[in-house]
């Protein structure tokens, strides 16, 4: 089993379900077809072989490319082992990921329009290319990024080209199947509860990674650092290839420009940790540029010695070429321990399932080891009665189903150290074996006070225990904001000893927000305990205005 997102891969394949934005059909239905090949009874191992398998068709369709461009398998044959020991596809080819099926798609894309523009009047190779763009479309989209580059190629090969009717009805219609497979999404969601906005917005458009655009701007990184980490000598051989391939073929490599630019300034605006894999289009355009360079290295070789003598020349020429890329064979042992390290925490998982947990309890797990529990619910038929869940308590949905539950006698376990602060009063998390904590009602045990902060919350009460004091709020109205709590504790002659406060939000799992609160509950406000000689306790909340602390209310002082 893979951690992340090569896990969650795993388990969408398995189980035939949705993994994260933006869906992957493509990728999940080809998983779910390979995992039922009577190839191993590991089913976890036997997914993970999809992600070399595409890799190879990758290298395999950037060879066929460079070689049908140049006409030189040897060059060929230096730009696709460039390719495939370029350490972020080497990576992406050990673990059951994406990119390796997205540069295999695109790569097959772009030659299929190379191969129509030899001879335009054959439109198979067109279909072909279009057919495959719709797949690539229900797979990964970056393949958005080389549409620019596929219109200019269509308008430069036939400035008819969007004249011609009757074909390009058929180029959209063929498109089509491949944007199809997107109805899977839905269709699996929609039985589950979820909403077509989910299923369309959240899912398949993937709103929530349009926060990450424009938040971080790294041209080093991506300009320098990562095609230098990759492709080390291979860059002189890609600027030699993007600069001559003009000569042999000018609108395919205008194409080519157009893929790498577009991708590569998509890499400069997009924020994310591992943007490496987001050039992954880039890396094919490199790789194709290499094989031309390569070819062009070796053409003028054999002009300089002379025809008699061009063969003899380049073969060695061509045999120390090839060593180049094979220095990437260095971050061998870089890579094994890089995919070493996404082993998910499977023993964990199975040693939850081992457990004996009441039949049918409802499991709120870190992403890993939820992922992980229901793959081998899937995989292995492990404990299906229980119900694993992403731990999302900052949802309201999700944290008052987790209560709710409670309420009617369900067994609930989340993950140890979630904070209950502000959590409705009455609900505690006890520790559990294999680092969970069981939800479970327990009386509320208080001093009453009865002390209004404002008209819409009042303190009903406290309790001061060895471990913590706990603050019990009322709600009367919804406060509409964020505030911060606090508790100043105070000597005998009333001077602060201590303090503590609660932020606005976000310290918590779901209860620091007091935006959030809703009228009618009471909330149990943890503080650290109090100081052996803390005689009483000040009390009360405050808002952030503009920078400036402003008093939420009046504060209370409570008599210890």
């Amino acid at each position: 089993m893979l951690r992340g997102d090569s896990g969650e891969f795993q388990w969408a394949m398995a189980s035939l379900n949705v993994a994260h934005a933006t869906g992957y059909p493509l990728f999940t239905l080809l998983g779910y077809g390979w995992q039922l090949v009577p190839l191993s009874t590991n089913i976890a191992w036997q997914l993970n072989l999809l992600a070399p398998f595409f890799a190879a068709l990758a290298v395999a369709a950037i060879f066929e490319f460079i070689r049908s461009v140049t006409t030189r398998g040897d060059a060929a044959l230096i730009g696709a082992l460039f390719f495939a020991l370029a350490p972020v596809m080497w990576f992406n080819a050990s673990i059951l990921e994406v990119y390796a099926l997205h540069a295999f798609l695109l790569a097959l894309f772009l030659y299929l329009l190379w191969r129509w523009s030899r001879a335009p009047k054959q439109n198979a190779p067109l279909y072909l290319a279009f057919f495959v763009l719709g797949l690539a479309l229900a797979h990964h989209r970056l393949i958005l990024l080389a549409l620019p580059a596929t219109l200019y190629f269509l308008l430069a090969t036939d400035r008819k080209f969007f004249f011609n009717l009757p074909r390009l009805v058929i180029c959209a219609l063929l498109v089509v199947p491949g944007l199809l497979l997107y109805l899977y999404v839905p269709l699996r969601l929609l039985p589950e509860g979820f909403s077509v906005d989910f299923a369309f917005y959240d899912i398949i458009l993937g709103r929530e990674y349009a926060t990450s655009l424009l938040r971080e701007f790294n041209p080093l990184l991506v300009l320098v650092q990562i095609p230098l980490q990759n492709f080390h000598l291979g860059l002189a051989l890609a600027l030699l290839g993007a600069i001559t391939l003009f000569r042999r073929a000018k609108h395919l490599n205008v194409a080519l420009w157009l893929v790498y630019l577009v991708d590569v300034i998509f890499a400069l605006i997009y924020s994310v940790p591992d943007i490496e894999v987001f050039l992954t289009s880039s890396f094919v355009v490199t790789a194709i540029w290499i094989g031309a360079g390569a070819a062009f290295l070796l053409e003028w070789v054999g002009t300089f010695v002379g025809a008699s003598y061009a063969r003899r020349a380049q073969i060695p020429f061509a045999i120390v070429l090839m060593l180049i890329p094979l220095f990437g064979l260095v971050h061998f042992r870089e890579i094994q321990t890089a995919v070493a390290n996404e082993a998910a925490p499977e023993a964990r998982a199975r040693a939850i399932a081992a457990a004996p947990l009441p039949q049918g309890a409802l499991l709120e797990l870190d992403w890993e080891t939820a992922t992980t529990l229901r793959f081998l619910q899937s995989a292995e038929k492990l404990r299906p009665d229980l119900e694993a869940r992403l731990i999302e308590m900052n949802k309201r949905e999700e944290f008052w189903r987790a209560l709710y539950n409670v309420n009617a006698g369900r067994a609930v376990f989340v993950e140890q150290g979630v904070k209950w602060t502000r959590a409705p009063a009455g609900f505690i998390a006890e520790p559990r074996e294999n680092e969970l904590a069981q939800i479970v009602r327990v009386p509320i045990e208080m001093k009453r006070v009865r002390a209004a902060v404002n008209e819409r919350v009042e303190l009903l009460g406290y309790q001061s225990t060895p471990d913590a004091l706990i603050l019990y709020w009322r709600v009367k109205q919804p406060l509409g904001k964020d505030v911060a709590t606090f508790v100043h504790y105070l000597d005998a002659n009333g001077e602060k000893i201590a303090q503590d406060d609660r932020a606005a939000c976000c310290e918590a799992v779901y209860g620091y927000r007091t935006g959030e609160w809703e009228a009618g509950q009471t909330y149990a406000d943890v503080f650290k305990p109090a100081p052996e000689n803390a005689k009483s306790f000040l009390v009360g909340m405050y808002e952030n205005v503009n920078g400036e602390i402003e008093p939420y209310g009046e504060e209370i002082t409570i008599a210890r």
